[in-house]
């Protein structure tokens, strides 16, 4: 997992290396887009064993790692086989939003349980244009997934002389909600999903909390490249 001066220093060095003409995504990189994609297209029960599944186009043809390397407990899958043509049908849809053509990379989806978040990272080349999608959740309350927006420099051929930090933002994805961000220049991240309780009774008075099994939030994230970009060559990174 990277350290906080790794991220300082990819963020200074990569910011603004995604140019894509589209004024407000340039300016804060991410772009929230409501009802993305019908959540009903991708449902499905996450697997019985936890880990990480990595899936070779069939979905009898996969490795399981017993611990997701990502965010410890969780359940990932990558190259899920029923969502392969989504990753396309996205993709038409982010180039219209924002103007620009992609090319595919990777993806996956993730079942957090309470307990698990998302360290403060950014991403590596091959996620240069990245959307992240609610599924679907059973949580009580809303939870957030964080961006930082860039910095403001005085010299932005050299990236130095910063004016003014950027802000750490939340946004709230419903299902079927989207979030298009630029994910090797902006740090993004989740905090610990809460846990929650209900109240059991016992012998008409006695009541104790005991916490909720089977808690869930479910997401999925589509990477990209833009043809005309400096990291184009990681087209078809599987992973």
């Amino acid at each position: 997992m990277e350290n906080q001066e790794q991220i300082n220093l990819q963020e200074r060095m990569c910011t603004g290396t995604a140019k894509t003409g589209h004024e407000e995504f340039d300016k804060n990189g991410y772009l929230f887009v409501k009802n993305m994609w019908d959540p009903k297209d991708l449902l499905c029960d996450p697997p019985m064993t936890p880990g990480q599944y990595n899936y070779h186009g069939k979905l009898d043809r996969f490795e399981h790692e017993a611990i997701e390397n990502q965010v410890v407990g969780s359940t990932s899958r990558y190259s899920y086989p029923p969502y392969k043509g989504l990753h396309s049908k996205i993709r038409v849809k982010i180039q219209k939003i924002i103007g620009k053509k992609l090319y595919n990379t990777y993806y996956f989806d993730r079942f957090y349980n309470p307990g698990q978040g998302l360290e403060r990272h950014v991403d590596r080349d091959a996620c240069e244009i990245s959307v992240t999608l609610h599924i679907s959740s059973n949580v009580s309350n809303p939870w957030p997934i964080w961006i930082k927006t860039p910095d403001t420099f005085s010299d932005y051929e050299r990236r130095s002389g910063i004016i003014e930090k950027g802000e750490d933002r939340s946004l709230i994805l419903e299902p079927g909600d989207g979030m298009i961000y630029k994910g090797c220049e902006r740090p993004h991240w989740r905090e610990p999903l809460p846990k929650e309780y209900k109240e059991k009774k016992w012998y008409n008075w006695f009541r104790k909390k005991e916490e909720k099994e089977d808690i869930y939030y479910h997401q999925i994230f589509f990477h990209y490249v833009l043809a005309d970009g400096h990291r184009a060559h990681h087209a078809g990174d599987f992973r």
